[in-house]
């Protein structure tokens, strides 16, 4: 009995070892953020053990040494998770996207207000060349501005003036500020605003022309693919700079431009889904729930930092 009962202790020790790879074959990520990511998937779509370790594996490959952040990233790992995710957790991962009715190439941003997300400070770049001394006029230039308007908006929510007087001060008010801002810098500092925002464009650019080159290899698409699809694009982009310049004449209402924008922008993913064959069309569907989701992540993180310690006020 004794020799029976030493070979089995042997075994158990051996298969609750922590680190049992029989048990554990994961692959550890080097960045948190993926760590996290590659966690929601599994958790969310209730990954099987196996779906869960390739998951990692794809992460890691093409994540690692941050990776994650180079133009075309989640087209590389779409392009693998298609043959590696099974039916059910595919159909998982596009439920809500399904649910929402969410389109694969895009849909028009219309505003709505001031209740979206606020966006970064709009006059970083002018303070990055800024002198300390300048730094305090502008700061003094910007209070005195924000009175203004503030009263502007007093007088409006009170009924003494009308929507249609105040939208005319507030745009005077806007370019008199302009004109201090631009009394304000040097030719200098004007002139390296210019080159800044020239930097910044053609670093958008060449991202954009980098991610577009790894999504046209992943889905292997054709030149004639690529044709019809730049092509798609620019038709809608064209058609929608159109609606626009109608209202901004005042030819057509807020209604009539949002109507028209979602009938362009669902021509435009009819068109450019017919333009794909089924398994590149998975692989673009897959990139899109993945998109989703990253973004999904990120607002969530950026949430609880806000909730965290208060950040310190320049």
């Amino acid at each position: 009995m004794k020799k029976l009962i030493l070979p089995i202790s042997i075994l158990l020790l051996f298969a609750v070892g922590c680190d049992n790879p029989m048990l554990d074959n994961r692959v550890e990520l080097d960045n948190s953020e993926l760590q996290d990511f590659s966690s929601e998937l599994a958790s969310d779509l209730g990954l099987s053990k196996t779906s869960a370790s390739a998951v990692n594996d794809v992460l890691n490959r093409h994540g690692r040494g941050g990776k994650h952040k180079e133009p075309g990233f989640l087209w590389k790992v779409a392009g693998e998770l298609a043959d590696k995710l099974s039916d059910e957790e595919k159909a998982r991962l596009f439920e809500k996207m399904e649910e929402k009715e969410i389109p694969l190439f895009g849909t028009p941003k219309i505003k709505k207000g001031k209740k979206g997300k606020k966006s970064k400070d709009p006059f970083s770049v002018i303070k990055k060349v800024l002198t300390d001394d300048q730094k305090v006029t502008f700061k003094a230039i910007k209070i005195a501005y924000k009175e203004k308007f503030k009263v502007i908006n007093e007088q409006v929510k009170d009924g003494t003036l009308s929507k249609e007087d105040a939208k005319a001060q507030k745009n005077a008010l806007k370019e008199a500020f302009k004109a201090e801002i631009d009394a304000l810098l040097t030719d200098e500092q004007k002139a390296q605003l210019e080159q800044n925002k020239a930097d910044r464009k053609e670093k958008r650019k060449a991202y954009k022309d980098s991610t577009k080159a790894v999504k046209i290899a992943v889905l292997g698409m054709t030149q004639d693919q690529v044709s019809a699809f730049d092509a798609a694009n620019q038709e809608a982009r064209d058609a929608a700079k159109a609606l626009f310049e109608k209202s901004k004449n005042g030819d057509i209402d807020k209604d009539t431009l949002r109507e028209g924008l979602k009938n362009i922008f669902a021509a435009k993913n009819e068109k450019m889904a017919g333009i794909f064959d089924d398994s590149q069309l998975e692989i673009i569907k897959i990139h899109k729930a993945l998109s989703l989701r990253k973004k999904k992540h990120k607002s969530k993180k950026g949430k609880k930092g806000k909730g965290g310690s208060k950040s310190k006020k320049g």
